[in-house]
């Protein structure tokens, strides 16, 4: 019986021991799924392909023509591909130039709504 108990503290303290490690390990690491509760499905033709239209695929901007900085974002592919860079300059994180150009930070809840669909899957819904 003694035995089964301190084995059992020993696998105890190891697991402990290594989630510490581990979470210290990500700490630079964005959350991209901690931002709020993202129980209903986000659709990417009715709230993001609209939102990225909006504040990003503008004349000048990431549309077909212009494609500043080699980012043209008129397409589901090419905003699943790049949305960790998107979010990352949406939600004016450090080391990212903060999007819209020259404009307000986006509104809490539509960076959100971006990073929910990243938790979804990025689907083309």
């Amino acid at each position: 019986m003694k035995k089964t108990l301190i084995i059992s503290l020993s696998l105890l303290l190891c697991v402990t021991t290594l989630t510490i490690v581990e979470s210290c390990s990500k700490d630079n690491v964005v959350d991209y799924y901690g931002l709020g509760n993202c129980t209903d499905t986000v659709s990417f033709a009715t709230k993001i392909q609209p939102l990225i239209n909006q504040n990003c695929a503008t004349s000048g901007c990431h549309d077909a023509t212009t494609a500043e900085a080699g980012y043209n974002l008129t397409t589901h592919a090419a905003i699943a591909d790049n949305a960790e860079i998107i979010y990352n300059a949406m939600s004016w994180q450090a080391g990212t130039a903060p999007m819209p150009d020259g404009g307000d930070q986006l509104a809490d809840s539509l960076i959100q709504q971006f990073s929910c669909w990243m938790g979804q899957g990025k689907l083309n819904n």
